[in-house]
């Protein structure tokens, strides 16, 4: 099939089409320009012609199974599909609804079901990092059937686990080998703590490694056959203690042209581990940088929260690149890493009002706001993401502050932490 037989395109979408920005807004008007059609089937939120302008979309089940998935889209007529969702279980979803379309002779642009589920259990992510040559905390699997002593009694086993531990050293982190987003992770500080797990242990399968003291970053890849793009790295906060929620965080992607050198040959080892994976699609990789290292922590098979983020240092749209697979048309940079062009910052924002997001949009480049985030059904505070331009720090500053004057939306402590990286060396190298 070329592009010129591709007429309609058909997105799968499962968290609110509003949590990506202009983005998606942006690649339905790129697909209406070439007179193609283009539908999104979306799972969550809602939809109206500013979130797929120029496009039509249909409202699926929250569970819809990939059957029914893979029947709507037929019953569309769509030529070609590209996947937009995460977290892991749609995107392992997806992958199977990759598979029933291409008994029709539908392509999709959607990692399929040997690397998804390769990717999303972590403990034979951690091998694949190994065998690549890339670093990763090191870390035991731990049998959750064997501790139970579902299978058979093993008394030994917990007692394997007391010496893995020490040869480790605390602290450590136990992460459920199926799972994303930190569900399930526990942080064990000492022995005490990793007794009082044996004694109580998770449910399943879990991986048992080395908490790695650092900062938390976040990058995603882009491609497929070979050739892939690597969007600037994002930083999104500390790690070597409890688990936090992420969003908490001041998450942003800021020049740092030494850590940026670290990480240029990390991202060839990750782009030929995506050949050899056999990605088409999205990565997207949570790492630990530390003492000049970066260390892998998992890698998820989709689109990721931090998509916007990424979009909006670099100005490379990761939505129009997918679509750009699926038609044929995808050209990888020569650079290693894309380059960042602009500031992009993320960091919460409580008790969001119409009226600030009307005055936030007319001070600042929004890229997004999230009145409230719902994660698992939980409902945490707002969000907001915008870009600032290189040199213009100091107006971003008093614009966001005189905005907090008069909404108080932002703690005090993110205020501090907005100016001590606007201000400092990161915002000193662009000058």
């Amino acid at each position: 099939m070329t592009a010129a037989d591709i007429k309609r395109i058909a997105y799968i979408r499962s968290i609110p089409i509003s949590r990506a920005g202009p983005y998606i807004p942006d690649l339905a008007r790129a697909v209406a320009a070439t007179g193609r059609e283009a539908r999104i089937f979306y799972t969550d939120g809602d939809c109206d012609a500013a979130d797929f302008p120029g496009g039509t979309w249909e409202k699926l089940p929250e569970d819809a199974t990939p059957d029914l998935i893979a029947d709507r889209i037929r019953a569309w007529g769509a030529d070609g599909v590209v996947s937009l969702s995460f977290p892991d279980e749609a995107g392992l979803r997806d992958a199977v609804v990759k598979e029933r379309l291409a008994r029709h002779g539908i392509p999709m642009v959607s990692n399929g079901i040997e690397p998804s589920r390769l990717l999303a259990d972590k403990w034979e992510t951690k091998k694949i990092l190994t065998d690549h040559g890339l670093e990763t905390p090191p870390g035991i699997f731990v049998d959750g059937t064997l501790l139970k002593h579902g299978a058979a009694a093993v008394p030994a086993y917990a007692d394997i686990i007391r010496v893995k531990a020490e040869e480790i050293g605390y602290p450590l982190l136990s992460k459920a080998v199926w799972g994303s987003s930190g569900n399930g992770m526990r942080f064990l500080r000492d022995r005490a703590d990793l007794e009082s797990w044996l004694a109580a242990p998770d449910e399943g399968n879990v991986v048992l490694e080395k908490c790695v003291t650092g900062e938390l970053c976040t990058v995603e890849l882009v491609g497929a056959d070979g050739r892939f793009a690597v969007q600037p790295l994002c930083f999104t906060g500390s790690t070597g203690g409890e688990p936090t929620f992420a969003f908490w965080e001041l998450r942003s992607s800021a020049p740092r042209a030494q850590d940026d050198a670290a990480f240029a040959p990390v991202a060839e080892k990750l782009k030929k581990l995506c050949a050899t994976v056999g990605i088409t699609g999205v990565i997207n990789l949570d790492i630990v940088y530390s003492h000049g290292t970066y260390y892998v922590l998992e890698i998820n098979p989709r689109v990721s929260g931090a998509t916007a983020l990424g979009v909006a240092a670099s100005g490379h749209n990761t939505y129009l690149s997918m679509t750009d697979i699926l038609l044929g048309q995808w050209r990888a940079p020569a650079e290693p890493v894309l380059p960042r062009q602009r500031w992009s910052l993320e960091f919460p924002v409580n008790g969001v009002t119409d009226t600030f997001v009307e005055e936030a949009e007319q001070a600042l480049d929004i890229v997004q706001i999230t009145p409230a985030l719902v994660v698992d059904g939980r409902e945490y505070g707002g969000l907001l993401i915008a870009t600032c331009e290189y040199g213009a720090e100091t107006d971003f500053l008093d614009r966001i502050t005189a905005l907090d004057a008069t909404h108080r939306v932002l703690s005090p402590d993110m205020l501090t932490r907005l100016k001590e990286l606007l201000t400092g060396p990161a915002a000193q190298s662009t000058r």
